[in-house]
């Protein structure tokens, strides 16, 4: 709990045609988290770090057409409409916090599954993906990431690969966290471009991303990506 006053926000995508109505049952990701230790940073840190946690959510609630809430004060919960990408989003707020210069962190509870929820009120949504999302983030101490899926054989055989992406997200610097997140979120990932993102020189570019390991979670995330894609079309397959 944090010590900063109660806030709800939520985002929406208007483009995409969402309405009050609660959506049908489909499948949906769901990303439900809370920053960690948030009652160790003052009022002025916490909103800082409220801030960018927005700004990111944002962001993914309009790249994977979706919506989010904050509460509590230093929790968050964001439904997407493309799960695939649920991994992408768990592990680009991760780095995002660690990327600041506050030593933030975020513990994360992504989840696929059938379900709905209103526009203006996820943290309230109904189905699987919620429901395996929210007891996800329960349980999910000692680690920092946590995937669920209503498809067991699914989240097993991801498990463990998620636990390493997760303790290697754990040893990476601020500045290796800001570097490895503007690598996978440019559409050009040259070197080039990144060092032009981050205002720096292309060699300094890539020594950071060497030493990050970053091809490795960015092969993390296009496996859990196909995985997830290729369940969802067996599914729709069955329907």
């Amino acid at each position: 709990m944090s010590n900063s006053k109660t806030t709800s926000t939520t985002q929406s995508n208007s483009a995409d045609g969402l309405s009050q109505a609660p959506h049908k049952y489909n499948m949906l990701g769901v990303i439900t988290g809370d920053i960690s230790n948030s009652q160790t940073f003052s009022n002025d840190e916490l909103n800082h770090i409220l801030e960018a946690l927005k700004l990111q959510l944002s962001k993914y609630a309009s790249q994977y057409v979706g919506n989010f809430d904050m509460y509590r004060g230093d929790a968050f919960q964001l439904a997407v409409t493309q799960p695939q990408h649920c991994m992408q989003i768990a592990i680009g707020i991760r780095l995002a916090l660690k990327a600041l210069p506050l030593s933030a962190d975020v513990r994360v509870s992504a989840a696929i599954g059938e379900a709905q929820f209103r526009q203006q009120e996820v943290k309230i949504g109904t189905g699987e993906a919620f429901v395996l999302s929210g007891r996800g983030l329960d349980t999910i101490k000692p680690q920092y990431i946590a995937f669920s899926c209503q498809n067991e054989q699914l989240e097993n055989k991801t498990k463990l690969l998620t636990r390493f992406a997760d303790a290697h997200i754990s040893g990476l610097t601020q500045i290796q966290s800001q570097t490895v997140l503007a690598y996978l979120e440019a559409k050009d990932k040259s070197h080039e471009n990144i060092a032009t993102i981050l205002n720096k020189n292309r060699s300094n570019i890539s020594r950071i991303l060497n030493a990050s390991n970053y091809k490795l979670v960015a092969e993390y995330l296009s496996y859990m990506e196909e995985e997830i894609a290729s369940w969802q079309q067996s599914c729709d397959a069955e329907k």
